[in-house]
């Protein structure tokens, strides 16, 4: 079977997530020129960046003097002193309240701009992520946090719009850490679907053995990892200022991790660019097979679709 596997690099714009609107547009938008061209009736996987949500946190219906903020602590902190009400509600008793509050917030509109884009692209989606408590849903209550923690958490769409996957990061970079984000529990990073079984490991998570093992055993074909890179490319390697980031990202990611795999095929790694307060984020989007670069974006900045074709038994 033929399965067309979508890398969506994209650029942080911040009017993108000023209203509900604009965000599901900007996410239909991208999600539209994923798959322009493609044969219709084709089976398709489409992966957006890691915290390509995170914004909506801040800029989504909150005051102008929040988005020129100079830190995202300092703005997160700012929102807070006008909900702490709100804040206190939540049980959480740090800076982490925030998540809680403006996560749960954010949820809503962040799973229905995706849905959208799944349903209307007939993908399979990999929606990035964004910072939020875990939730549930239960009529009687709505939106619910299911614990008192915060996760950088991804979600897996059906061509049907429904959710298939809730998927935490395992391994946290030092700024999520100072951040109040807490390391995941492994559980839901394999869905078995109609294609097969599709893996998620966000980021830093696929850079560690274990992990990509584990999505390897538990039969995976393919290995969807959302990226957020907050270093230049071009830049020196924050591992070995002698190396060059980009450079050590294509030798050890996941053309390299997918080699000599029992079931592992395919990788993708869609990459987020550009500002959000004091963080910077470049990176080439790529698809991979076994030491092998499918396809890879033209530049590190700016939005782009890279697509290759998987061929699957």
């Amino acid at each position: 079977m033929k399965v067309h596997l979508v890398a969506v690099q994209a650029e942080i714009i911040p009017g993108a997530y000023r209203t509900s609107e604009v965000f599901a547009a900007r996410v239909l938008e991208l999600a539209r020129k994923a798959v322009a061209g493609l044969p219709p009736g084709e089976a398709r996987i489409l992966a957006f960046p890691e915290a390509f949500a995170l914004p909506l946190l801040f800029w989504w219906q909150t005051p102008e003097l929040i988005l020129r903020h100079t830190s995202a602590l300092g703005a997160a902190l700012e929102i807070l002193k006008t909900r702490w009400q709100d804040a206190l509600r939540t049980g959480v008793f740090s800076p982490a309240a925030f998540y809680h509050v403006r996560g749960l917030e954010a949820w809503p509109l962040y799973q229905s701009a995706f849905r959208q884009a799944a349903i209307e692209t007939g993908s399979y989606l990999v929606a990035g992520s964004i910072f939020s408590p875990m939730t549930d849903f239960e009529p009687a209550h709505g939106n619910f946090a299911s614990s008192k923690s915060a996760h950088n958490i991804s979600l897996l769409f059906s061509p049907k719009g429904t959710v298939l996957s809730r998927v935490p990061k395992l391994e946290l970079t030092s700024q999520e850490k100072k951040s109040w984000l807490a390391k995941g529990a492994w559980g839901s990073h394999v869905a078995d679907t109609r294609l097969g079984k599709l893996a998620t490991l966000i980021c830093l998570d696929a850079f560690h053995d274990r992990w990509v093992e584990q999505a390897d055993a538990a039969g995976a074909w393919l290995l969807v990892q959302p990226s957020a890179n907050a270093a230049r490319w071009n830049g020196p390697w924050s591992g070995d200022p002698k190396q060059v980031e980009g450079e050590v990202w294509l030798r050890e990611g996941l053309a390299k991790k997918l080699y000599k795999r029992e079931n592992l095929r395919y990788g993708i790694n869609p990459m987020l660019n550009g500002g959000f307060y004091g963080l910077h984020f470049e990176g080439r989007s790529g698809v991979y097979a076994p030491n092998q670069v499918a396809a890879l974006a033209e530049a590190p900045t700016g939005d782009a679709i890279v697509r290759a074709v998987a061929e699957i038994p």
